[in-house]
C-alpha cells in the first residue's frame, strides 16, 4: 500500500472548531447533603479539536492543509478521573469569537474534508457551497447530545465519500435495529464506512466489505472516528479500494485511541505500525 501516493495532495478541512478541556480531578466520595460526586481539582489541560483535529490528522500525511471554519467556538469541559481516565461529567458553551479563518477557493483542492458536528458551522450556504464546488467531497455528521438527532447525512445529499459511525447511520437511516448492511443500503450512498468501535467498520461501493478493529489498549476514545475520516478521505480522494480504505481507517482510529484526548495526532509512522 503506497501511503505517499497522497502526499502532495492539497486538502481543505471545514466545520466546526472544538476546544476540549479535560480537568482532571480526585474523586473523594459522595457529597453528604446532595445526589453528587464531591472532587478535588488536580489540574486542566486545553486541546483544539473539532476541525483543528482532524487537520492536524491530515498534516501527516499532505502536503497543503487548510482550514475554513465558523466563527463560533463550542468549549467542551470533561471532568476526568485522574487515576483511570473515565469522564465523569461535560459542559457545553458556544462562545462567540473572532473568526481568524479566510476565504478559500474550495474548488482549488484535491479534496474537501467537512467535519460537520452540528455547531452551526455549516451554514446552508457553506453546505451548498462545499457540494457544488468541491473536486471530491468527504463528509462526516456528527451525532451528540447538544445536537442529538438533529445533524444527520442527509442535510448532504451530494458527497463522494461518507463516514458515519453506527449511531449516526441508524438515526439517519431511521432503522435501530436491522442489520447494518440494510441500514447501509437504505442510505442510499455510492461510497460509504459504517464504524463500529470494537467490532471494525464495514464497508459499501457496490458491494460490502469489513475489517476488523485493530486497537489494542484504549486510553481514550474521543476523536476515533475523526481520525478515520481525515485519515481515511484522501487515499479515498486517490482512488484506493474500499479494502484499504477500511485498513487505513482502521489503523487510524487504533492510533488515536492510545492519545490523551488531541494531545498527539496521527502521523505515518503511527498508522503504520497498525497496518502491519
Amino acid at each position: 500500500m503506497d501511503l505517499a501516493r497522497v502526499s502532495d495532495f492539497s486538502v481543505l478541512l471545514v466545520g466546526d472548531a472544538i476546544v476540549d478541556e479535560y480537568v482532571y480531578v480526585d474523586v473523594i466520595g459522595k457529597a453528604v447533603k446532595d445526589a453528587a460526586l464531591s472532587s478535588t481539582i488536580l489540574r486542566r489541560e486545553q486541546f483544539k479539536g473539532g476541525v483543528w483535529a482532524a487537520a492536524r490528522h491530515v498534516q501527516g500525511f499532505c502536503r497543503r492543509v487548510d482550514v475554513l471554519r465558523g466563527a463560533d467556538i463550542m468549549h467542551n469541559s470533561r471532568m476526568v478521573d485522574a487515576v483511570y481516565l473515565r469522564k465523569l461529567f461535560t459542559t457545553h458553551e458556544l462562545l462567540p469569537n473572532d473568526d481568524d479563518s479566510h476565504e478559500y477557493t474550495i474548488g482549488d483542492y484535491d479534496c474537501v474534508i467537512v467535519t460537520d458536528f452540528g455547531h452551526g458551522a455549516m451554514t446552508d450556504r457553506l453546505r451548498e457551497r462545499v457540494m457544488r464546488e468541491a473536486r471530491y467531497l468527504c463528509v462526516n455528521t456528527q451525532t451528540n447530545a447538544v445536537n442529538y438527532g438533529f445533524n444527520t447525512i442527509e442535510r448532504y445529499p451530494h458527497a463522494d465519500y461518507v463516514v458515519l459511525d453506527e449511531l449516526e447511520a441508524r438515526l439517519a437511516a431511521r432503522m435501530r435495529a436491522a442489520p447494518i448492511e440494510d441500514v447501509i443500503l437504505k442510505l442510499g450512498r455510492k461510497h460509504i464506512v459504517v464504524t463500529q468501535g470494537k467490532n471494525g467498520a464495514c464497508g459499501f461501493d457496490g458491494v460490502f466489505e469489513r475489517a476488523p478493529a485493530v486497537a489494542g489498549a484504549v486510553t481514550d476514545t474521543l476523536g476515533a472516528g475523526d481520525a478515520f475520516l481525515a485519515v481515511s478521505s484522501p487515499y479515498a480522494a486517490a482512488g484506493f479500494s474500499l479494502r484499504d480504505l477500511l485498513r487505513i481507517g482502521n489503523a487510524a482510529g487504533a492510533a488515536k485511541v492510545a492519545i490523551v484526548g488531541h494531545s498527539a495526532s496521527v502521523d505515518r509512522a503511527a498508522l503504520e505500525k497498525y497496518l502491519g
